[in-house]
């Protein structure tokens, strides 16, 4: 009977051992995890503020339209839009593109 009591005792104190280590893993594991996520974000203010920067530059290089004469036009050349789509050597759709696959990385 002595046996199998002092048996149930270890087992207990070492139960009791092993939800301490849960527990101090667990709270680790927080941590890292919270660091973790401080990196991305920090990552995606670093690419965020990259890709500010090269649309900022691509910007300043373009020449701008010339100025069209209100009182020779017509509506229509007015009211017309030029949209340039080009984004210097896609670097602003890679960056978003890398974004994506880090936060799907990081996730899944």
């Amino acid at each position: 009977m002595q046996n199998s009591s002092s048996q149930y005792s270890s087992l207990i104190k070492e139960q009791r051992q092993l939800k301490k280590a849960e527990t101090m893993l667990q709270s680790m594991i927080d941590k890292i995890n919270h660091e973790l996520n401080q990196l991305v974000v920090e990552e995606l203010q670093i690419k965020s503020r990259d890709a500010q920067l090269s649309v900022e530059t691509t910007a300043k290089m373009v020449k701008p339209d010339p100025l069209l004469d209100v009182a020779t036009c017509s509506t229509a050349q007015i009211n017309q839009q030029k949209l340039d789509l080009a984004v210097q050597d896609d670097k602003l759709l890679k960056s978003l593109e890398e974004s994506e696959d880090d936060l799907d990385d990081l996730v899944g």
